[in-house]
């Protein structure tokens, strides 16, 4: 299985001539810190971090001179510009990134180097220096309640950058120089915190119940006709807190650095400390799933639940009910229609239906792929689990740098 990330990179991309300083107020550009995006994930090219809707990230970013103590250096948002048009969901389609900065300029400084943390997304952290000499600092995510267009993204901390090696060094993401690569600059790798969950459901059963004359329809109903308390749902907590902690290692190089998931546990998946909360989630009326008469194949697929965004969790606490209708026709006349309920009168969770998926990780893309059998009245599970952060096809990273030059 394939590992897909989202990445961003803060660069400082300096100019291969010098520059001749003519007056004392004079800054030479190569001084200046700017913030490139490449997409990247392993072996594969993936869209922008805009594909996640986001339109900005946060840096907060720890100055070590060579003599004197440690100093908040950067504390602010990086916005993506076109020229000096910023982008957001507004304009996007129109366009194109060329740049990823703050709104105000940082230069790098002369001798010692900087530690660089971000994260992005619809919930923000509360950043902490659990230690005086600012080598370690912690990311807290305090009782977060995740709803279906929750995101979260955290990046790798960024160590040891300065001026020096961010101009000249290449730091590879990909291993492949003849592919899409950060060729200047400070990487920073973009993680999600939170999964993703799908749910579709198909009619399906064997040629051999097949009948030449009947056809046999199915719909998933957000509630039943039969009784109101009976409706689909899905009953994931979705309330949590997450503690993230970066510490320095000791003769630390220029890199990155994955976080700490400081409370990470069997039960605590992802690092999440899961509350007691829990929302219900109703899942939507299927399109009429039709299995036509004494052909071959199987029926029509329809999606109940779109992909949302859920806290990571184990799944044997995750109720789970749906009703459906299941309809036989001799040609356009219906001559059997009952509502039938899978995990209601019995209080299923979808662990228990589902063994196979025992837990919802960080990153992951959970599809439940519900299969009706109507002849037989057996309703299976077909799940799938994948790094959620998918790409559609192969697509080609700018790297723009701060004088607006086009580099491969």
């Amino acid at each position: 299985m394939k590992k897909f990330f989202v990445l961003a990179a803060a660069a400082l991309v300096a100019l291969a001539a010098c520059t001749k300083i003519d007056t004392p107020s004079a800054v030479e550009t190569s001084s200046k810190i700017g913030f490139e995006v490449a997409s990247f994930i392993p072996q594969t090219k993936a869209s922008a971090i805009t594909s996640e809707s986001v339109y900005k990230f946060h840096t907060v970013a720890n100055q070590f001179p060579t003599v004197g103590s440690p100093v908040l250096f950067m504390d602010v948002d990086v916005l993506p510009w076109n020229g000096t048009t910023q982008v957001t969901a507004d304009n996007i389609a129109s366009n194109n990134i060329q740049t990823w900065s703050p709104s105000e300029d940082y230069y790098w400084p002369k001798t010692g180097w900087i530690n660089f943390y971000s994260y992005a997304g619809t919930h923000t952290p509360t950043v902490g220096n659990s230690t005086s000499d600012k080598k370690t600092v912690t990311f807290t995510y305090s009782d977060a309640v995740i709803n279906a267009s929750s995101n979260i993204l955290v990046a790798d901390a960024a160590l040891h950058y300065g001026r020096t090696n961010s101009a000249t060094e290449t730091h590879q993401v990909d291993n492949s120089e003849s592919s899409a690569h950060v060729t200047k600059g400070v990487p920073t790798l973009f993680r999600h915190q939170l999964a993703k969950l799908i749910i579709d459901v198909e009619a399906r059963t064997t040629d051999a119940k097949k009948s030449a004359n009947t056809t046999w329809k199915v719909q998933v109903l957000s509630a039943s006709t039969v009784d109101a308390n009976y409706v689909s749902t899905i009953t994931p907590i979705n309330k949590g807190s997450l503690l993230l902690t970066s510490a320095e290692p000791t003769n630390a190089t220029t890199g990155t650095y994955e976080w700490a998931k400081t409370n990470a546990s069997t039960s605590n998946i992802s690092g999440w400390i899961p509350s007691t909360e829990t929302e219900t989630i109703s899942l939507s009326d299927s399109d009429v799933l039709t299995i036509d008469a004494n052909t071959t194949g199987d029926g029509t697929k329809s999606t109940i639940l779109a992909e949302r965004s859920v806290m990571p969790q184990l799944t044997n606490g995750v109720g789970f009910k749906l009703t459906y209708k299941v309809q036989a026709l001799h040609g356009s006349t219906v001559y059997l229609e009952e509502i039938r309920e899978v995990g209601i009168t019995d209080a299923k969770t979808i662990s228990q239906l589902v063994s196979s998926v025992s837990s919802w990780q960080a990153n992951q893309r959970i599809t439940y792929h519900i299969i009706i059998d109507p002849v037989s009245e057996k309703v299976t599970f077909d799940p799938a689990v994948e790094e959620y952060v998918a790409t559609t096809g192969n697509t080609d990273v700018i790297n723009v740098n701060e004088n607006g030059l086009v580099t491969p």
